[in-house]
């Protein structure tokens, strides 16, 4: 198995730490130590970029939102970006560095939701609140200088699953689709066990997965708001970039869930990324191939943008 030398050094060095296990150290021990080391990984935050704290009102109160806006006059086109964690983990700001990228390579406001979070606030609760802030700007951008008719959406990991999920709800709430979804090594099988799981892996494996999934979505693992690829029709959805790790226990179920779309009718665009792990594309702080994938997204983006 090829490992990308820059993966190699750092799991190298995860390994002389000898960490416990994230499911040892409970949930609010994982989450502490999954944050500063996002935060550590990530790359340096672009200073040309603003970035702001707004509330976005909920289906549970208001939703604590960071905003990320380029330098330059406005509107600009706006990226709803959903951060993973099994969406039981991490916050905005551990991913400031590659957000702020995503703000200034694709000239864009880069819009991050910290929405409620499992166990204390479990499926669908992280849906609903990522779908409220994607409906949001679809009326309101004006008012964070954005652009109502020119939104895309992205996630990582549970972000992936929930970026997925938001343009599945809109078609089922007939609300306008976003002009592009971008998916990050996507959760999108709950219930399922693809063989990437049982896989000889690094840095993420299937006992934190099962550990997520089971706090996220309980005994919904078949739903397909918490499954996207068991939604039956996936017919009119936007068009994709689907983004995967090969080190990476998600890796089928993306590459999955991108067929289906495809056979579906939907564009899509599959991209599978050698010798890395789950979590390489915010590694941009060491890891080449994570700021080549920011790069491609960008790209996607400005491509997407454009059209709109």
């Amino acid at each position: 198995m090829y490992i990308d030398p820059q993966i190699k050094t750092f799991i190298d060095g995860l390994v002389e730490l000898n960490m416990p296990h994230p499911v040892d150290l409970g949930i609010e021990g994982a989450r502490d130590g999954f944050s500063q080391l996002w935060q550590q990984v990530n790359p340096p935050s672009r200073d040309s970029v603003k970035v702001e704290d707004i509330q976005v009102p909920g289906p549970s109160g208001d939703i604590r939102t960071k905003v990320y806006t380029p330098a330059g006059d406005g509107p600009f086109p706006v990226l709803a970006f959903f951060h993973g964690g099994g969406c039981c983990m991490m916050a905005p700001e551990d991913y400031d560095g590659t957000n702020t990228a995503l703000a200034e390579d694709a000239g864009c406001i880069v819009v991050v939701p910290a929405y409620r979070r499992a166990p204390e606030n479990p499926f669908p609760a992280p849906l609903e609140d990522c779908f409220a802030v994607f409906t949001w700007l679809q009326s309101n951008a004006g008012e964070i200088g954005g652009d109502s008719n020119r939104i895309a959406i992205a996630g990582d990991s549970g972000g992936g699953y929930l970026a997925a999920a938001v343009a599945q709800e809109a078609k089922r709430k007939g609300a306008p689709q976003p002009l592009t979804q971008i998916l990050m090594y996507p959760m999108t099988d709950m219930g399922g066990l693809p063989p990437s799981r049982v896989e000889e892996t690094m840095f993420l494996d299937d006992r934190t997965l099962q550990w997520v999934i089971g706090m996220h979505v309980g005994e919904h693992r078949l739903d397909p708001r918490a499954s996207p690829i068991l939604e039956p029709d996936v017919s009119g959805l936007a068009p994709a970039l689907v983004i995967a790790a090969q080190i990476d226990p998600l890796r089928d179920e993306g590459r999955a869930y991108a067929s289906k779309l495809q056979n579906a009718g939907v564009p899509v665009q599959y991209q599978l990324y050698d010798g890395v792990v789950h979590g390489f594309f915010n590694m941009g702080g060491f890891c080449d191939q994570g700021n080549i994938a920011v790069a491609q997204v960008a790209d996607t983006l400005k491509k997407a943008f454009a059209k709109g």
